[in-house]
């Protein structure tokens, strides 16, 4: 029989398994499965939004980029302080229930108000610049606090939902479709950009540009909304006994989970690569002069990453997680500098400059869906380590850490690109003609800071250890350990 048919028959396999294993009531069922995919979906189009296009939003409403740039940094650095609060409040007994989940019942108060949040985020208010400075960082607090509630509760499922290894990679491959369909629908807004607001030498513009974003944030932030509360169909079954304690103990376990921090050392290069992530709109928009090639690198790009990761278990049965991590972070980084040296000699605007762009950013992304998957188990696994050294797990506080350290890492990327972009000559408003320097600065921005970032992320995953046979250790004493701790509660 031929590999590829090899594979459909196991992919076939899965699903079979997935639909048998219901029959046991401590198994995952599909519902589950489908409810995380679909809220992975809400969740992420809902953050599209808001990372892909604020910084384009708000420069279209007359905030230089520097100090746009300058805000972002600063609602990161907010959640030094919303941040704790709010996994304090998840992670203690007296906030919990038994009934609803520890984590699952933030899950339906909070999702309708991040997305009214998010929605009005993108409301361009009349006034000076200083109104309009005042209003986005107060909507953007409390953005913050209910996105903050949602994001950890939500993060915090992933390590809970099972303790079966095999169920753990399946349902996270389930939730990376999720997210790999997030690119669909945002990823119109470029080619609607074209239509709407530049027109054309025989129709006038739509839609003047702030008001562009607005209608988009409102059709694609009640879609994310609503799909994100499938996510109160998602199930915990991974229990440590309930202790009300206080955030430095919670933070204790974090800095016991050694593993886990190795591997955020990594996060650490992310303020690198976010500085290509946010120029990027204004690199195709601007620089290459048709927003609408942003669509086509995501349409063409998500393809092979969607179908690919469908074999996630697969090749995640074959190959370490990590081994996965670093052949996707090495290959990203090469492909960046090819495009950077290629497109940089045939022109990043011309047809063939463009068509070097989707080449590489396809041949980039076709490991990236499995390596999204190995990268959350790497993680998660981390967790299973650390309650297997100390007895304890503190998700919420963790995942807390976690983001709170990728907003302050990520809000220094539109913070330098702000910076960068102003001294390149980059000027907000509407309908503004740059120079040539001005437009190679952009693609500079967008090529090489990412390949540096990449580069940089994967040393940390050539000394991660948690595979092979410790992980198996790990698991079966940590399966004994549950089992006694069940049969002592019927005593």
């Amino acid at each position: 029989m031929a590999e590829e048919e090899k594979k459909k028959h196991k992919l076939k396999d899965l699903i079979a398994d997935i639909r048998a294993n219901e029959q046991n009531a401590d198994s995952m069922k599909l519902r589950e499965y489908v409810s995380y995919a679909v809220s992975r979906f809400g969740f992420g189009t809902i953050g599209k939004m808001y990372e892909g296009y604020q910084m384009p939003f708000y420069a279209s409403a007359g905030i230089p980029i520097n100090i746009a740039g300058v805000m972002i940094a600063i609602i990161r650095f907010w959640d030094l302080f919303n941040d704790p609060a709010i996994a304090t409040i998840i992670d203690t007994e007296k906030y919990g229930s038994k009934k609803r989940g520890k984590f699952t019942r933030w899950l339906a108060p909070m999702v309708p108000m991040m997305t009214v949040s998010a929605i009005i985020m993108f409301v361009n208010p009349p006034g000076g610049l200083w109104v309009k400075i005042i209003y986005f960082m107060l909507i953007n607090i409390l953005w913050e606090i209910f996105s903050t509630f949602t994001s950890i509760s939500f993060q915090s499922m992933q390590a809970v939902m099972s303790a079966d290894l095999q169920e753990r990679s399946n349902y996270l491959t389930f939730g990376n479709l999720g997210d790999k369909l997030v690119g669909a629908l945002p990823g119109l807004i470029p080619i609607a950009f074209d239509f709407l607001v530049r027109g054309s030498e025989t129709r006038a513009p739509l839609l003047r540009e702030s008001s562009f974003y607005a209608v988009f944030a409102v059709a694609l932030c009640s879609l994310g909304g609503i799909t994100a509360l499938f996510s109160k169909n998602l199930k915990e079954r991974v229990f440590t006994p309930k202790q009300d304690k206080r955030l430095y103990q919670n933070f204790l376990t974090f800095l016991r989970n050694r593993q886990l921090l190795l591997l955020w050392t990594a996060n650490l290069t992310n303020f690198i690569s976010a500085v290509g992530w946010a120029s990027a709109p204004f690199f195709f928009k601007d620089a290459v002069g048709n927003f609408s090639v942003q669509t086509l690198v995501w349409t063409l790009t998500g393809t092979p990453t969607f179908l690919v990761m469908l074999l996630s278990p697969i090749f995640l049965k074959r190959f370490a997680p990590r081994k996965v991590v670093i052949f996707n972070k090495i290959l990203n980084a090469a492909c960046m500098f090819a495009m950077f040296f290629v497109c940089g000699a045939v022109g990043y605007s011309t047809a063939a400059g463009i068509t070097f762009i989707v080449l590489f950013s396809l041949i980039s992304s076709i490991p990236s869906g499995v390596s999204d998957v190995a990268n959350n188990i790497c993680n998660i696994n981390t967790f299973d380590y650390t309650e297997w050294q100390t007895g304890d797990r503190a998700e919420a506080t963790t995942f807390m850490i976690s983001g709170m350290l990728n907003k302050g890492i990520n809000g220094l990327g539109p913070l330098i690109a702000g910076a960068l972009m102003s001294r390149a000559g980059f000027v907000s408003g509407e309908n503004v003609v740059f120079s040539q320097a001005t437009k190679d600065a952009l693609f500079r921005f967008y090529t090489i800071f990412p390949a540096i970032g990449m580069l940089l992320s994967v040393i940390p995953y050539f000394f991660y250890k948690i595979e092979g046979p410790l992980l198996d250790k790990v698991q079966a004493d940590l399966t004994e350990r549950r089992r006694i701790a069940k049969e002592n509660e019927f005593v």
